[in-house]
């Protein structure tokens, strides 16, 4: 895990050359988040670097990182992501820091040479992302 980096073994942004992001808040609520990447390279370099960072995320279930001098506990549990696009991946992070724990779901899905990365909570992936990889299917 130290070999992805900070941001990427907290499930953050991923490093490929072309990417752009978008977070919308429903009026849920603060568990009504949802962020929405999209990032663009050869469909082989984007399927490695997302299998890579997800592969490591699901052999380590339990890990932690620092965030400044705050420990996060972090937990990863590998879900079936909808057969959209042409490869999936998806998982559960638990973050933990003390007596507080938030769940966020990130599925990214390839299309091509565009990967969709939609994070935030469970219920609220699942509402949008459909959506999202329309979006990117229409603009081809």
């Amino acid at each position: 895990m130290e070999k992805l980096g900070g941001d990427a073994a907290v499930g953050n942004s991923l490093d490929f050359p072309r990417r752009a992001k978008a977070s919308f808040t429903y009026t849920g609520g603060s568990d009504s988040e949802v962020a929405e990447e999209l990032y663009s390279d050869s469909a082989a370099k984007l399927s490695r670097g997302v299998s890579r960072i997800f592969d490591a995320m699901i052999s380590c279930p339990t890990y932690q990182v620092f965030v400044g001098s705050t420990s996060v506990d972090m937990g990863t549990e590998e879900m079936a992501a909808p057969p959209l696009g042409d490869e999936q991946w998806s998982q559960l992070l638990t973050y933990s820091v003390g007596r507080q724990r938030s769940v966020v779901q990130q599925t990214a899905i390839r299309i091509a040479n565009v990967l969709v990365v939609v994070s935030g909570s469970p219920g609220v992936v699942d509402a949008h992302l459909a959506k999202a990889v329309d979006k990117v299917q229409r603009t081809r």
